[in-house]
């Protein structure tokens, strides 16, 4: 595949298209239409960083008219194109014009490739690095807001942009995926870049309340409606009016519970516990869990109503295990944001600790990770954290590569070899399939101590 970038021409004479693709394919991947309808189909298929564009168009040849509408169109559609727009010598006020509409510059006809790739290449330069600072926002930006999602992996990147799309509408979001992987992180970037982002957040762990006591605290009670209800009590839903509300682990709600739940989603109204008054309330609801609630809904645990209520948008967070990319741009993140808790600057980790990071097998996901940086920047002496730091034990102390795995193998079995023959060097080498030069190479290559005594006497 070819890595030239892309550039489009849109002239509608051929002789001249044909000139120009010849003069320029030897630099660029050049797509060409002859009127604006064929552009614009292949300005969404190409992507081009540069579009070369001729003012004069058809059904209108002999004016801008066509050229300049085109030209508004891909500015809207193609932002990041730049337009180089092609004139006659006289119609150069027509080129200024479609410059200050948004044109990046202008070439008047006759064609000269070599001037006309001098500009092309300037074109293409500009295109790229306002690209790459768009990028560089981008990230800068879902730094602020992501904080612990930060991510390059591509399945974390496109979940992410997923979440901001979700973000600008009001359906219920369902949030999936194993312990410690960020689900709740992904909840209140859900809520911060929606409209409701001024509004309250209020996260519920549905699991850790006893089930007598989780009623009251999602619908609320009235005074004197259980023992001990002395005052009324606004629960969880009702404080989040017209934010949002994140139940977390909501596998664990209760059946009856479940139901309540559904007909809040329906209809948008809660009764409090000893209460008679409908409340109308409007609350975004996130649900977040982290088992397979299509099997507890096989298994009569949760009802399929309100799967299928809460499941408009669903999200399944991966594990860092089928995201590599991300560990050990989340691990040195952790160690800036925690040795900034504790106000001490290291310099990041040392290449075993890294190693130990990237090969460790992380159960218990991003919380894992969090949990043994923060422990590393408490018990870390210098300003680079080693593997003791992290708490690994010996099996991650050192993260052993090819080379060193060879090495050991090496010499476990020149030093089997020396005592099994006395030290006798050339039966040792005979029974390792080398060469004596060879042997003695590899002893002085590990270090490896020979008792010279029996050496001298045994060795040929």
């Amino acid at each position: 595949m070819s890595d030239k970038e892309h550039i489009l021409i849109v002239e509608d004479e051929a002789a001249l298209a044909k000139q120009l693709k010849w003069g320029l394919s030897d630099t660029y991947n050049v797509a060409v239409a002859t009127d604006a309808d064929h552009a614009l189909d292949l300005l969404k298929k190409v992507r081009p960083l540069v579009t070369l564009l001729d003012l004069g168009l058809p059904p209108h040849p002999d004016t801008a008219e066509e050229g300049l509408k085109l030209m508004k169109e891909i500015l809207m559609s193609a932002a990041a194109t730049k337009i180089i727009v092609m004139t006659g010598n006289t119609n150069r006020g027509t080129a200024l014009e479609a410059v200050s509409l948004g044109a990046y510059d202008y070439y008047s006809k006759p064609v000269n490739i070599g001037e006309l790739k001098t500009i092309l290449n300037r074109a293409m330069h500009i295109s790229k690095l306002e690209g790459e600072l768009t990028n560089l926002k981008r990230i800068v930006t879902d730094d602020v807001y992501l904080e612990g999602m930060i991510a390059t992996s591509q399945g974390m990147i496109e979940l992410i942009d997923r979440a901001k799309k979700v973000a600008s509408t009001d359906y219920p979001v369902l949030i999936q995926g194993e312990s410690g992987t960020g689900k709740e992180r992904l909840a209140q970037v859900i809520h911060h870049l929606s409209q409701r982002s001024d509004k309250p957040l209020v996260i519920i762990n549905c699991g850790a309340i006893p089930e007598n006591l989780l009623e009251s605290e999602l619908f609320g009670h009235e005074k004197g409606s259980f023992t001990g209800a002395y005052t009324r009590h606004i629960g969880k839903l009702e404080v989040a009016a017209e934010g949002t509300v994140v139940l977390d682990e909501i596998g664990e709600l209760p059946l009856a519970l479940q139901v309540k739940l559904l007909r809040f989603l329906q209809e948008g109204t809660i009764e409090r516990v000893g209460g008679s008054m409908v409340i109308d309330i409007d609350a975004r609801v996130i649900a977040i869990t982290n088992v397979d609630l299509e099997d507890a809904v096989e298994k009569g645990l949760f009802r399929e109503d309100l799967y299928y209520r809460l499941n408009v948008v669903s999200f399944k967070v991966p594990p860092l295990r089928q995201r590599p990319e991300d560990i050990p741009v989340l691990a040195r993140y952790f160690l800036d944001l925690y040795g900034r808790e504790v106000g001490r600057r290291f310099k990041g980790f040392s290449p075993p600790a890294l190693d130990s990071i990237t090969s460790y097998v992380w159960d218990g996901n991003i919380r894992e990770m969090q949990n043994k940086i923060r422990r590393a920047v408490v018990m870390a002496e210098a300003t680079t954290i080693s593997p003791a730091d992290l708490g690994f034990d010996s099996a991650y102390g050192e993260c052993e590569n090819l080379k060193s795995i060879r090495d050991q193998a090496e010499i476990k079995a020149i030093k089997q070899a020396l005592i099994k023959y006395n030290y006798n060097i050339s039966k040792a080498a005979i029974a390792l399939e080398i060469s004596r030069p060879t042997l003695h190479d590899l002893i002085k290559k590990h270090n490896i101590t020979v008792d010279s005594r029996k050496n001298s006497r045994s060795a040929v």
